[in-house]
């Protein structure tokens, strides 16, 4: 269940939770095992294949991400999730890892950040995920593959430079650092017993799917994201009137 190639959708959506957790917190240390070979692979001047396998640190980051949604969703909500699209859409993974490095350090909870982050502040950071994925995706193909482009240039890794790999390494790192969160074993309590804003999340999450399309640019990824933190802020804003008007009701 590891590797996006290997993932079975109906087994991810019957999986306990304890094999969903495991499978989440597999990939965290995973993105970190990439992200050191990436350095390593840096320091020896393989600047190609350093700035590929730090970018498939972040897509890892970001599946760890969508494992431990799946991993919080009750057993209704996972039975419609778009397995394939959270585990193997490389963009949304990206720009998951991208979010999560966006992060305060330490933060946690994720959702509680993003329920109470100033909207242009979430806009600021999708709108800059979305960009960086769009040259991530196509700086690691590069670093992998000789190609060439529709204008019939051949592109080389050879091309990658340490510039570009300095840059891919800075939200690379964060991410990862975001990411050991959940090789902390209260993280493993967390993901089994989520808190309320958490488990909005990924309701959000799954209406935003519901309600994109089926394309797979970083625009769409970036848009899928939009969409669910819009619907978290509402569905927790509605809930903290709920809760205000039942205290007042109390009061009196």
């Amino acid at each position: 269940m590891a590797y996006a190639g290997d993932v079975d959708h109906g087994a991810v959506k019957v999986a306990a939770t304890s094999e969903l957790v495991r499978c989440a917190v597999g990939a965290a240390a995973n993105a970190q095992g990439l992200l050191d070979d990436a350095e390593l692979l840096s320091a020896a001047e393989r600047h190609a294949r350093a700035y590929a396998l730090a970018a498939l640190a972040v897509e890892e980051v970001g599946k760890a991400a969508s494992l431990g949604a799946l991993a919080m969703m009750p057993a209704n909500l996972r039975a419609q999730a778009p397995v394939g699209r959270m585990l193997e859409w490389h963009q949304l993974k990206l720009i998951g890892g991208m979010l999560i490095a966006a992060m305060p350090p330490g933060t946690f909870c994720v959702a509680g950040e993003l329920a109470t982050m100033p909207p242009g502040q979430v806009a600021g950071i999708l709108d800059n995920a979305r960009a960086l994925a769009e040259d991530h995706d196509r700086l690691k193909r590069r670093g992998l593959y000789a190609d060439m482009d529709r204008s019939g240039q051949v592109r080389l890794p050879s091309e990658v430079t340490d510039a570009d790999v300095a840059a891919q390494f800075g939200p690379a790192r964060r991410a990862v650092s975001s990411a050991r969160t959940l090789l902390d074993h209260a993280a493993l309590d967390f993901l089994a017993h989520p808190p309320a804003e958490a488990t909005r999340l990924c309701g959000a999450l799954l209406s935003a799917f519901a309600e994109a399309g089926y394309g797979r640019t970083p625009q769409a990824a970036a848009d899928v994201w939009r969409d669910a933190i819009r619907k978290l802020r509402m569905r927790t804003a509605a809930s903290d009137t709920r809760t205000q008007s039942g205290r007042a009701g109390l009061g009196k």
